[in-house]
C-alpha cells in the first residue's frame, strides 16, 4: 500500500517547496554517505584486509562480482515493489541491511564472512540508492526529470573529499572497528532521510513537477521539447511490452558494456593508483579529484538529457569513458599532471551515466512501471558486473599489473558506441 497522510495532503497544499526537491534532497544525503562508506570507501579497506588475511585480489574480487549477480536477482524484484508499494519501505529497509552488514564486515574471521558482508552491505546500498531514490524522482518530475535525477544523483560528488574520513578511522582505529562505528553512524544518519520518501504525487493532491511550476510554465508549444520529456503516465507500456521492443534490448546492450568500466574501477581504482607507485593517500586523492569532477556529469548529464538527444547525449559520455581509460592506463609517477584530465573525463561519464539511464527509460517507456523496467535492464548487466572485477584481479594476480585489463575494457567501452544508432524510441506501441 502506498504511504498516504490526510494532513500531508493539506500541508502539501500549502508549502512554499515542493516536495519532490525533498525527496530530491533525502536522496542526496543518502547516496553521499553511502558513497563514502561503502561505493568508493570500500576500496579503503581492500589492501589492509588482503594484507591482514593474506587474500588474493582475485578471490576478493569475488564478493563484488557476486554482487552483480545479487544485483540481477534482487533489481527486477526491487522494481516491482516500488511499482506496488512505493518507496519508502524499501528504502528503511536497505538502510537496516546496510547497517547489518558492517557489523558482519566488522566481526570478519573467513572469505566466507566477507563474501556475505559485502552482499549483505550491497543490497542495503541497492535499496536505499538505486531503483526506489529513481522511482521517487522519476513520479515527481516530468519537464524537469533529467535535471532532478542529476541533482539527486549529486550528493556522492562530496564523497570524494570526505573519503579522508573513512581513511582515517581506518588508520586510526584499524579495520574491524572501523566497519562497525560504520554500521552504528549508517542507522543514525540515514534513517531519517528514509523516513522523507513518499509514494506518487497525486497520492498527496499534487502534481509532476509541481503546481507552481506547472502554472508559471504552461505546456510550451514545441514539439521537440514535448517529445524530449517522453511518455506520460497514461502512456506508460507495462514491462511486458517494453521487453518486446527492440530498443529496450539495446540499451540494455549498451549499458552492459558501459558497466564494464565502471564496474572494474569500482573495486580497483585505488588499488591500480597503489599498483604503479602511488601512496594509499595520493591514491585516494585521485578518486577525490574523480567524485567532484563528476558533479559535471550527474548535473551537466541530467541537464543535456532534458535538452539534447539522448542518444547523442549517451554517445558524447561513452567517448568520455573510453578516452578516460586511455589516459589512465599511460599514467605513472612521472606523468602525475594526466591524473587531471583522467579525473575529468571519467569523472563526467561516470556522473553522467547515473541520471541517464532513468531519463532514458523513463521517457522512452513512460513512468508508470519504470521500477520493473528499470530492474529488469538492469538485471542483464550481471556477466559485464560479475566479468569486469574478477578480470583486473585476475590480471594483476597473473601479470603484476592492470594494463591488459584497462586495453580489454577501452575496447569495450568503443564497442558500445555504433548500437546506439538502432536505440531508436518507441512509438508508444511495443514492436
Amino acid at each position: 500500500m502506498a504511504e498516504s497522510n490526510p494532513l500531508n495532503q493539506s500541508t502539501q497544499k500549502t508549502s512554499r517547496i515542493f516536495y519532490g526537491w525533498i525527496l530530491v534532497a533525502a536522496g542526496m544525503g543518502i547516496h553521499l554517505w553511502y558513497s563514502m562508506v561503502w561505493i568508493y570507501g570500500m576500496q579503503v579497506f581492500f589492501t589492509p584486509l588482503s594484507t591482514h588475511f593474506g587474500w588474493s585480489r582475485t578471490a576478493m574480487s569475488g564478493a563484488f562480482s557476486l554482487q552483480r549477480i545479487e544485483g540481477s536477482i534482487l533489481q527486477p524484484i526491487e522494481g516491482f515493489l516500488v511499482d506496488r508499494h512505493g518507496p519508502r519501505k524499501l528504502v528503511v529497509l536497505g538502510i537496516l541491511f546496510g547497517g547489518a552488514g558492517f557489523f558482519v564486515l566488522a566481526n570478519l574471521d573467513s572469505m566466507v564472512m566477507f563474501y556475505i558482508g559485502v552482499l549483505v552491505v550491497s543490497i542495503g546500498t541497492s535499496l536505499s540508492v538505486g531503483i526506489p531514490r529513481n522511482w521517487a524522482i522519476v513520479q515527481w518530475f516530468q519537464r524537469l526529470r533529467g535535471r532532478a535525477l542529476g541533482i539527486g544523483a549529486s550528493g556522492a560528488v562530496i564523497s570524494g573529499p570526505l573519503l579522508f574520513v573513512v581513511v582515517w578511522l581506518e588508520a586510526t582505529m584499524g579495520w574491524s572497528r572501523a566497519f562497525l562505528v560504520i554500521g552504528v553512524a549508517t542507522l543514525i544518519v540515514c534513517l531519517p532521510m528514509a523516513f522523507l520518501y513518499r509514494g506518487r504525487p497525486e497520492e498527496y493532491g499534487e502534481v509532476p513537477d509541481g503546481k507552481r511550476y506547472l502554472e508559471r510554465h504552461p505546456e510550451p508549444e514545441d514539439q521537440q521539447a514535448s517529445r524530449s520529456r517522453g511518455l506520460s503516465a497514461s502512456e506508460s507500456m507495462t514491462a511486458p511490452q517494453a521487453l518486446r521492443t527492440f530498443s529496450f534490448w539495446i540499451l540494455t546492450i549498451v549499458f552492459a558494456f558501459q558497466t564494464m568500466g565502471v564496474s572494474g574501477l569500482i573495486v580497483h581504482q585505488i588499488p591500480y593508483f597503489e599498483s604503479i607507485g602511488f601512496t594509499t593517500n595520493q591514491a585516494a586523492w585521485v578518486l577525490t579529484y574523480f567524485t567532484l569532477l563528476s558533479g559535471i556529469g550527474r548535473l551537466g548529464g541530467g541537464w543535456a538529457m532534458d535538452v539534447f538527444s539522448p542518444r547523442a547525449v549517451l554517445g558524447a559520455i561513452l567517448i568520455c569513458q573510453a578516452l578516460s581509460l586511455i589516459i589512465m592506463v599511460n599514467i605513472t609517477r612521472f606523468t602525475l599532471w594526466q591524473v587531471f584530465p583522467f579525473a575529468l573525463l571519467y569523472g563526467i561519464a561516470f556522473g553522467a551515466m547515473i541520471p541517464i539511464r532513468s531519463v532514458i527509460i523513463s521517457s522512452y517507456f513512460g513512468p508508470r512501471h519504470f521500477g520493473a523496467i528499470q530492474g529488469l535492464s538492469q538485471s542483464a548487466n550481471v556477466v559485464s558486473g560479475v566479468i569486469a572485477p574478477l578480470l583486473m584481479g585476475f590480471i594483476y594476480d597473473t601479470t603484476g599489473s592492470y594494463e591488459i585489463s584497462l586495453y580489454i575494457l577501452i575496447i569495450i567501452t568503443v564497442f558500445a558506441i555504433p548500437p546506439l544508432a538502432l536505440a531508436t524510441p518507441p512509438n508508444g506501441e511495443p514492436r
